[in-house]
């Protein structure tokens, strides 16, 4: 399993991945005790983890990757739970030129059903539609617990295309990157996307 040693895993590659064939994603905090059994679906899936990191994610990160969400209400507290918790950030392959799809069907709604990781873990808390219509106008008594629990029910981010996965890497672990570059941890051939 990658997950024994967290803090920073991942294997030396030594072959050349194309980058049509790397998905990028990151387990959000209170999903961090279901490491191993994503781990699990991952491979299931015909994906592995090629690089694993536990980080809290900088306020730059949490702007570049929830920017369509940026003047929302619940912004700010969503931003505050996500710098200041850990998640852990994967970078992942094996799906050929479907691996992003792959690992986003694995999370999001296809075909009426939720994703498999989304259906097993995602604890959506319950809301009344009063409870509802207070939390959208920032009036609920437990107003910051609720809108982590609303906001990151979805246990796991996924990036669109490639492109966007490895910058989302380079932006959220900023000097790792730099250091998992030289220690052949990212193949030579997807460096170009970040000159």
């Amino acid at each position: 399993m990658v997950f024994k040693n967290i803090e920073s895993s991942g294997r030396e590659i030594t072959e050349t991945i194309p980058p049509k064939e790397i998905a990028f994603a990151f387990i959000k905090p209170q999903f961090l005790k279901h490491l191993d059994e994503i781990e699990e679906i991952l491979n299931e899936n015909d994906l592995e983890i090629i690089h694993a990191d536990k980080v809290s994610l900088s306020g730059g990160a949490v702007d570049y990757v929830y920017a369509d969400q940026e003047g929302e209400n619940y912004f700010p507290i969503m931003k505050d739970h996500l710098t200041n918790n850990d998640s852990v950030v994967l970078l992942v392959s094996g799906g050929g030129d479907k691996t992003q799809e792959i690992l986003s069907g694995l999370k999001k709604r296809t075909d009426g059903k939720p994703g498999i990781i989304r259906e097993k873990f995602q604890d959506r808390p319950f809301l009344s539609e009063e409870e509802k219509e207070k939390w959208e106008r920032g009036e609920h008594e437990k107003q910051d617990e609720t809108t982590v629990l609303l906001t990151q029910s979805n246990v796991i981010h996924t990036a669109d295309t490639p492109e966007e996965a490895l910058k989302s890497l380079e932006i959220i672990l900023g000097p790792k990157f730099e250091i998992m570059k030289k220690k052949g941890n990212l193949p030579a051939e997807l460096w170009e996307i970040f000159e």
